[in-house]
């Protein structure tokens, strides 16, 4: 399969494993068309790995935040001073 079409099958599935990997392809374009399609779908995998990150960022910090929470939960729960 060509890379273009693999490419366009990993966007529209958000396959972000198959990006990763098409990533370090190497590619070549048979003309200018072709080299602006895949320019086009490159940008839209970008977008869609950009999203993926704030998504990750977010859901760690939420993970950071019940962490933290827990731990001041638990030393309160023993502190019989305060």
């Amino acid at each position: 399969m060509d890379y273009i079409k693999e490419l366009k099958i990993a966007i529209i599935n958000k396959d972000l494993e198959k990006l990763k990997e098409l990533s370090s392809t190497s590619f070549s374009f048979k003309n200018i068309k072709e080299a602006k399609e895949a320019l086009a779908l490159i940008k839209e995998a970008i977008s869609i790995l950009q999203k993926e990150k704030e998504t990750l960022s977010n859901q760690m910090k939420q993970i950071k935040k019940l962490q933290n929470f827990n731990s001041n939960k638990e030393n309160k729960s023993f502190d019989f001073k305060a």
